[in-house]
């Protein structure tokens, strides 16, 4: 009782510390009422307090953000409380069709003019980036380039023709079948098919199980679109609509603007039930299922269901979360440390935890995933890893390490708010579910209040008494076969490990980072400024080269850049696989002071990364870290260029996936056509072709490092720093980590023959199999062009694939109906002269093979004939056009050019130039490149299809055409 009495003391505090904050910046539109935050009546924690919440008198409920970042765009979304969890069983799948039909034919928006008008308004469409239907929510999306007040109410017109004019004409719901079951088709592979089966035995009989968003295939193919209007007149009603607007605007004229396009709709009859509920059986015992497919991965996923109840988003629930996040994460360095020290087959896992699950539940359960045929080691291995840690709980040193985690995410979160970009706000409003959007000041204050709680104790008896009852959960097993055991043995090899005598688990002893004194720093020898674009250029006398962009976009964020000349040039054709081997296991070597898992407890409460890739033509790291880790960061780096380790568990784990990664190379047509189609394009060249399995398993940390000689410490160095930097603290950290590297060469070294290229004369038609489903198919047709040294040639080109990709989506999916999506992309390389792609991709049923082969044949005619109409260009232009509004105003755009500020000042140029550029061209210069490159007897063309419908002579068995109207 007196700990009970505590907890109401400090939750009372809180609540007064809320009630101080005002979120009335104004006064409302008037008919619309301003409201207490989402879900505030159920929550004792502080809602962030510059949202502004309102609600029309018909129950429409809408919250408005004003946000700077990016400082033009709007972000606009439409959530509807339904989804599949409403259907009936004929209704099946019409949740989602129904969000389909938002897109063909309105009230006031012709069928067919929806796509074409966001285009012309600078938005683009493709398939999921408007709209996407799960089984509780819709929601419809719409980025604004531009904070323009005649653009959102545009936008505001297509929701509300959305929320309530949808026609659902017998002829537009006909031609849209074929997109629905397009889209099905696509997704229902052996991992879809996989995890309906772990639905079905985890959560049997709710929604989870029985009511996919993608439906029932005789459903969508027959249901009439008189049942589908009567289910959207149903649930797409005021009462459960909210609309979400974040970006640069003035939350008055908004509310106006909201109000004018849905205050006068109307809810038909009495409120609806809410859908987030369902039923489960906590007296389930012991039991198991399996899932067997020939190229499915390994994996153990355990889970046990207890009564629970209904947990608002308060103080109690964090604090129990908390510390289960914690413990979480300690168990899964467990076992990450403990595979690679006892070379389990172990691939991944974790634990997984929830409480008020569907309002009356809690989920308790952990998963390991492993090599092939390894379910016998994995389920004792990760069963005994989680009952240990119920059994003798967590070391201070684990549980500081994580608490440093905590305090650094919640401090760079709340020193990184104000400059937080719309999209990230407006997607958090529309996850809210029924928990209270805090700011992340405010997350941060709690953070520290509860921390004092997060003690060793604590957090054991937390985890105990929930893990503690994991004693007759459900077993659900995926293999590639289940020869010589079945679900009995999967249960006795359970009941087993628990049989085993569990003994405390080994502390680790703490570390000090090793690597602070690189030796004498060299000095500036350069120091210059790039006025117009405000880049500070330096030259180290050992050669390191610096260059720094500081802005304020991004609050308490740096984006880092370094780059060593080298990457797959320096490996070449002889060494080609070396590069993969680089890439996926260098880092995991770790340093010669440092293994893998001691550098991340190390880096534990810091943004910084141990990633190093790669490139075509470098050796580097990127990402973004807080300024107060920039030195410990270039640290890291430097140790890596200077003292890597080529640890032997590196090279067992980079080699343990491999079988079961290729087992899996033929296994769907995507995966087909992303090996093959290089191979065959360059005559399998190993530079852009996968290595074969044997070649991959047998190169190691010896002939990496022979090959690499000493082109990481030699060869040409750049570093870019952009954002929230302090110049003079971050030459200075410079200095004392590169600046103390040995001198290298400031030229480039890889000019010559490395760089040659070539592409296979033999252009044709390859039929490819794959061992997927029977119904699906990938198509490629792929134009050899050249490299981007012609800035305006390599804009036309890309600006040729949107013009392509808009008839695609008109011909294949909105004509045809034959494929969920379909788009064309430009690829051309700055690295290798003369090397550039022109390809189209689409996927479909085989049986749509000739439908697509000729729609896509008159796309490319019709372009190659005379320029594109007005409308289409400006279609595709528009969006482009609109992306430049921001473009400068982003640390993403301006890492990619300082990065190479020195090695590459022609790159310089077309940043300065890209824009006035783009505008000059003309649809008879799109034209002229279309003439120029997509000419028929070039490409290569490739068709990922069933491997029944090959012949041996790789010639393709007749497929029955779909007639083309």
């Amino acid at each position: 009782m007196r700990a009970h009495r505590c907890w109401l003391v400090f939750a009372t505090a809180f609540l007064l510390f809320a009630n101080t904050a005002n979120a009335e910046s104004e006064k409302p539109f008037p008919g619309a009422q301003r409201t207490a935050p989402w879900n505030a009546e159920t929550s004792d924690l502080e809602p962030d307090t510059s949202i502004i919440y309102g609600q029309l008198p018909n129950g429409l409920r809408y919250a408005i953000r004003p946000n700077q970042r990016p400082q033009n765009q709007v972000i606009v979304r439409m959530t509807v409380d339904f989804g599949s969890a409403a259907e009936n069983d004929d209704e099946q799948g019409l949740a989602h069709f129904i969000e389909h039909m938002a897109f063909n034919g309105t009230t006031n928006v012709p069928e067919g003019e929806m796509v074409k008008m966001l285009e012309r308004l600078g938005l683009s469409f493709g398939a999921d980036t408007n709209a996407a239907t799960g089984y509780t929510q819709t929601q419809y999306k719409l980025d604004l380039p531009r904070a323009d007040p005649a653009l959102l109410e545009r936008a505001l017109f297509l929701m509300r023709e959305t929320a309530s004019e949808i026609l659902f004409n017998d002829s537009a719901v006909d031609r849209e079948r074929g997109v629905v079951i397009a889209e099905k088709r696509e997704r229902e592979n052996f991992g879809f098919q996989s995890a309906r089966a772990a639905n079905d035995l985890f959560y049997p009989k709710t929604y989870f199980a029985t009511r996919y968003p993608i439906g029932q295939q005789n459903i969508l193919e027959t249901a009439p679109a008189d049942r589908m209007r009567a289910l959207y007149r149903k649930w797409y009603r005021p009462d459960r609509i909210r609309i979400i607007v974040v970006g640069p605007v003035d939350v008055s004229k908004v509310e106006k603007e909201i109000f004018r396009k849905f205050a006068d709709w109307t809810n038909p009859g009495s409120a609806l039930p809410e859908l987030d509920s369902c039923t489960l059986d906590t007296n389930r015992s012991v039991a198991a299922d399996m899932f067997v497919h020939p190229k499915i991965g390994e994996a153990i996923s355990i889970q046990q269901f207890f009564p629970d109840r209904k947990r608002p988003d308060t103080i109690e629930r964090a604090l129990i979360e908390l510390k289960m996040q914690i413990a979480s994460s300690i168990i899964v360095q467990r076992m990450s440390r403990r595979s690679r020290e006892n070379d389990v087959p172990f691939l991944s896992g974790g634990t997984s935890f929830g409480i008020g699950f569907c309002d009356t539940y809690a989920r308790v359960g952990f998963s390991a995933s492993g090599k092939d045929g390894s379910w016998r080691e994995l389920l004792p291995f990760a069963e005994q890893i989680v009952r240990q840690a119920t059994l003798y709980g967590f070391s201070e040193t684990e549980i500081s390490e994580q608490l440093k985690r905590f305090d650094a995410s919640y401090e760079n979160a709340s020193k990184s708010e104000a400059t937080k970009p719309s999209v990230a706000i407006a997607n958090e409003l529309t996850a809210v579910d029924d928990d209270v959007l805090n700011s992340a000041a405010y997350r941060q204050l709690l953070w520290r209040q509860l921390r004092p709680f997060m003690t060793k104790s604590a957090i054991d008896a937390e985890f105990a008494g929930w893990f503690g009852r994991l004693d007759e959960p459900l077993l659900f097993l995926t293999t590639k076969s289940n020869a010589g055991f079945n679900k009995e043995d999967v249960l006795r090899q359970f009941s087993a490990s628990r049989q085993t005598e569990i003994v405390p688990p080994t502390d680790r002893k703490a570390q000090e980072f090793a690597y602070t004194n690189f030796g004498a720093p060299a000095t500036v020898v350069s120091d210059q400024r790039i006025g117009d674009l405000g880049i500070r250029t330096l030259r180290f006398s050992n050669g390191v080269l610096l260059n720094i962009k500081k802005t304020d976009f991004e609050d308490n964020r740096i984006r880092y850049s370094l780059r060593i000349d080298g990457g797959e040039l320096h490996f070449g054709k002889d060494n080609a696989p070396l590069a993969a081997l680089m890439s996926g296991a260098y880092i995991s070597g770790g340093l010669e002071a440092h293994d893998i898992e001691d550098l991340r407890s190390l880096l534990a409460g810091t943004t910084v990364s141990t990633g190093f890739t790669v490139s075509d033509d470098y050796f580097g790291s990127s990402g973004a870290i807080a300024p107060t880790d920039l030195e410990r960061q270039l640290q890291v780096m430097a140790a890596y260029i200077k003292f890597p380790a080529y640890s032997e568990n590196a090279l067992r784990l980079f080699r343990r996936p491999l079988p079961e990664l290729y087992a899996r190379l033929d296994a769907t047509p995507g995966s087909v056509m992303g090996t093959s189609t290089p191979k065959i394009m360059t005559d399998d060249d190993p530079r852009f072709s996968i290595a074969p399995l044997k070649t991959m398993q047998s190169v190691d940390f010896a002939m990496l490092k022979t090959a690499l000689d000493d082109a990481l410490l030699k060869n040409r160095l750049e570093i870019a720093l952009v954002g929230d930097v302090d110049e003079d603290a971050a030459i200075a950290s410079v200095t004392r980590t590169f600046g103390a590297l040995p001198s290298r060469s400031t030229e480039a070294i890889y000019t010559g023959k490395e760089r040659e290229t070539a592409w296979s004369n033999a252009r044709g038609v390859y039929n490819l199999p794959h061992k997927g489903e029977a119904n699906q198919m990938s198509w490629r047709r792929i134009w050899p062009t050249t490299d981007d040294s012609d800035q305006k040639v390599s804009q036309g080109m890309d600006l040729l694939a949107r013009i392509v990709t808009i008839r695609l989506t008109d011909e294949l999916r909105e004509k045809l109906g034959a494929t969920y999506g379909g788009g064309a992309s430009s690829f051309m390389s700055n690295v290798y002269p003369g090397r550039g792609t022109f390809a189209i991709a689409t996927s479909g049923d085989p049986k749509d093979l000739p439908a697509i082969e000729a729609a896509v044949d008159a796309i490319i005619a019709e372009l190659r004939t005379a320029p594109v109409n007005k409308d289409l260009f400006e279609r595709a232009r528009k969006p482009v056009l609109e992306s430049y509004i921001d473009w400068k105003k982003q640390n993403g755009s301006w890492i990619g050019i300082t990065a190479v500020a020195q090695s590459n000042p022609a790159r310089l140029d077309r940043f300065r130039n890209s824009e006035e550029l783009f505008k000059t061209i003309t649809a008879d210069d799109i034209w002229q490149l279309a003439k120029k490159w997509l000419e028929p007897e070039t490409a290569f063309t490739f068709r990922a299809v069933p491997d029944d419908l090959v012949n041996s002579d790789g010639t393709l068995k007749q497929v029955r055409p779909v007639p083309v109207e």
